[in-house]
């Protein structure tokens, strides 16, 4: 995919289930990308959304579930077999080549946390498998009820929760919620569009 000045490769990355495709639809104002709240797949593969906003082309990637494809392998022989030679390259690996390849060329991954999981150390685990040193990572924690998302604590849990498991610190400057809701025209979804789309445009 040929990139412009004014186009930007965005990649959604997190476990199964956690809100990525539902992300997608909140970037994109409507209801597009199929999302479930369960752990089962929804995205087989990396798949592209294209959307406009103040005249930069967004080509936002929604790949597939981090612990999805690694249990789909394991329940195959012959791809077991293959991984255990060091031939087939895991989910991480996947990724890693997916995130670093030429075409597209991704600018900037946003890393979606379930927003009931933002205290448990292991969830932070997902952001050691991305190459941070060679594309900005941002955070954005799905679920979250409306409260919760008005009191800036919940970036100091994320933080806390990092700590160990994370080299340095998350930059809490990089972070972004988004409410549960049901309805995708609600006004609450729009401010959230309009602060997630800001959040991209800082680490353009």
């Amino acid at each position: 995919m040929r990139q412009t000045q004014s186009s930007v490769n965005v990649a959604i990355v997190g476990k199964t289930g956690v809100g990525k495709s539902t992300l997608v639809n909140v970037l994109q104002g409507c209801e597009d990308a199929k999302a479930n709240n369960d752990a089962r797949p929804c995205t087989a593969q990396a798949t592209c959304h294209k959307v406009v906003e103040d005249g930069t082309t967004y080509h936002i990637w929604d790949t597939r579930g981090l612990n999805e494809a690694s249990e789909e392998a394991a329940t195959r022989p012959l791809e077991r077999l293959l991984r255990f030679f060091g031939v087939s390259p895991d989910a991480d690996s996947r990724l890693k080549k997916f995130l670093l390849g030429k075409d597209p060329k991704i600018d900037l991954v946003l890393l979606c946390i379930d927003g009931s999981k933002i205290a448990v150390k292991t969830q932070w685990k997902t952001y050691t498998k991305l190459p941070v040193k060679k594309i900005r990572v941002a955070v954005v924690v799905t679920r979250m009820r409306d409260g919760d998302i008005s009191n800036s604590e919940w970036k100091k849990t994320c933080q806390d929760a990092a700590k160990g498991i994370v080299r340095g610190s998350i930059d809490v400057s990089l972070m972004e919620g988004v409410p549960t809701f049901t309805d995708i025209q609600d006004q609450k979804v729009k401010d959230c569009r309009v602060k997630i789309f800001t959040l991209i445009s800082r680490c353009r």
